[in-house]
């Protein structure tokens, strides 16, 4: 006679963590519209009850999705910064890593954030933490090409932008990655390159 093994409980997170895998395949295959309370319990397998303990409504489980996202990112980010050896090398890992962000994700991103409710949420959240990572990279900026740092950190701010616009490229034109990547690349650098340079000249 055969034991049956112990069926394994799930944690707390990661069963919070499954239905949001869920929620992630069914909006990209269907649209956020496809998303339900019981259908996530359904194939998550688990109760509508139970999916209600984890999350208040349909909206708050897109909110929670798009958050993940973000914060995978974030973290990613800025980890790639911290393991990078000097200021280039940080911002090329971080470019790419954000252009293979939206070719990997992008369809699920911006689903997402055609949702008005849920794209305020995350514009709260990019109001706190854009200025912070503005900053991290300003302060780069000032120390490799000695610019103002108050300055340096505006500069940081318009370049990411640069970096939102490629991805979109991306996402939007099926545009080749390693090309977009090294472009993108050559204007962050020139930009800096000529503003350090008419600093001087200033000076």
């Amino acid at each position: 006679m055969t034991a049956t093994m112990p069926r394994r409980r799930l944690t707390p997170e990661i069963r919070r963590e499954n239905i949001l895998d869920v929620a992630a395949r069914i909006v990209l295959e269907e649209g956020v519209s496809a998303v339900s309370m019981e259908r996530l319990g359904r194939e998550a397998g688990v109760s509508k009850a139970l999916v209600y303990a984890y999350f208040d409504s349909q909206t708050d489980v897109l909110s929670a999705l798009l958050m993940r996202e973000h914060r995978h990112f974030q973290a990613k980010g800025r980890k790639l910064l911290a393991q990078s050896e000097g200021f280039a090398a940080g911002v090329r890992a971080t470019t790419a890593a954000w252009l293979d962000h939206v070719a990997e994700r992008g369809g699920l991103i911006e689903r997402l954030t055609n949702e008005p409710d849920i794209a305020r949420i995350m514009e709260s959240v990019d109001a706190t933490e854009r200025p912070m990572t503005s900053a991290i990279f300003g302060d780069g900026i000032a120390r490799e090409y000695r610019i103002d740092r108050t300055r340096a950190t505006t500069i940081a701010d318009l370049l990411m932008g640069l970096t939102g616009a490629a991805g979109a490229q991306i996402h939007r034109t099926g545009a080749d990655r390693t090309a977009t990547l090294e472009l993108t690349l050559t204007m962050i650098f020139a930009v800096l390159t000529d503003i350090a340079s008419d600093d001087k000249t200033i000076a």
